[in-house]
C-alpha cells in the first residue's frame, strides 16, 4: 500500500462518515444543527482522538507508576530527563485530545468558516508537531532503556517501562494519522466552498443603493445632440 493509496482511503472516510449533502465547509453542517452523539463518534478524527487520549494515558501513567519512579529514580538508565519527558508529553497529549474533543463536538456551532479553518490548520500542526515529539521521545526513552544496567532493571517494574516504550511508538503513527486526515479535512473544506458557493454567514455585508444621475444642468438639443451649459 502506497501514500497516494493511502490518502484515498482516508478521503473515502471523510467523505462516507463526516461530509453529508448538508455539509458546508471543513466536514461540519450548517452551523445550529442539532448535535448528533451517534454520527459525532462516527467522525475519523473522532476515533482518532480517542485512541490518542488512550495511548497518552497509558504512557505517563506507566512511568509515573512504575515502583522505581515513586522512589525517586528512573528504571531508564536511571535518568530522570527519560521519565520526566514522558510524563510530559503523555500528560499534554492528553490533555490536548481533550481540548479538540470539546472543539470537535462545538465544531458545528462554529458559523464562520474562518474560525472553522483556523481550528483545523491548528489542530493539523499540533498533530504534525506531536508525531515529531512522540518520535524523539521514543528514540531517547528506548536509548536510556537499552542502556540500563540489569541490576536496575530487576529492580524495576520492567514491563510497566516497555507498555511506555510501544504506546509511545504507536503514538507517533496516530498522531501522525490525525494530523494527515487533518490536512485532508482542510482540502476537502476549501473544495466544498468553491463547489458549493458556500458564504460565511458572519461576512459583513456592504449596503448599496440605487444609482442616481447627478442634477446637471444640461440641455438636450434634438440637431445638436447633447450640450452642456457651463
Amino acid at each position: 500500500m502506497n501514500i497516494a493509496s493511502i490518502i484515498e482511503f482516508f478521503e473515502s472516510m471523510i467523505k462516507s462518515t463526516s461530509l453529508t449533502k448538508n455539509d458546508a465547509a471543513y466536514g461540519a453542517g450548517m452551523a445550529g444543527a442539532p448535535f448528533d452523539p451517534a454520527g459525532f463518534m462516527k467522525k475519523p478524527q473522532v476515533i482518532l482522538r480517542i485512541i490518542n487520549l488512550l495511548f497518552s494515558l497509558i504512557v505517563f501513567s506507566s512511568i509515573a507508576t512504575e515502583a522505581s519512579y515513586k522512589q525517586g529514580t528512573c528504571a531508564m538508565n536511571n535518568d530522570g530527563t527519560a521519565c520526566g519527558y514522558g510524563i510530559l508529553v503523555g500528560v499534554i497529549g492528553f490533555l490536548s485530545c481533550i481540548v479538540f474533543l470539546i472543539l470537535d463536538a462545538r465544531f458545528e456551532n462554529l458559523s464562520s468558516i474562518k474560525i472553522r479553518k483556523r481550528v483545523v490548520v491548528a489542530d493539523m500542526i499540533f498533530s504534525f508537531v506531536w508525531s515529531v515529539v512522540w518520535f524523539l521521545i521514543f528514540c531517547y526513552n528506548a536509548n536510556e532503556w537499552r542502556k540500563t544496567s540489569a541490576e536496575l532493571e530487576a529492580k524495576s517494574e520492567a514491563y510497566l517501562i516497555r507498555l511506555s516504550l510501544a504506546f509511545t511508538f504507536f503514538s507517533i503513527i496516530t498522531w501522525s494519522m490525525i494530523g494527515l486526515l487533518n490536512f485532508l479535512r482542510y482540502r476537502q473544506g476549501v473544495s466544498d466552498i468553491f463547489d458549493n458557493g458556500y458564504e460565511d454567514p458572519n461576512q459583513e455585508q456592504i449596503p448599496t443603493e440605487p444609482y442616481r444621475q447627478a442634477p446637471f444642468n444640461n440641455n438636450f438639443n434634438s440637431e445638436m445632440g447633447y450640450q452642456a451649459n457651463y
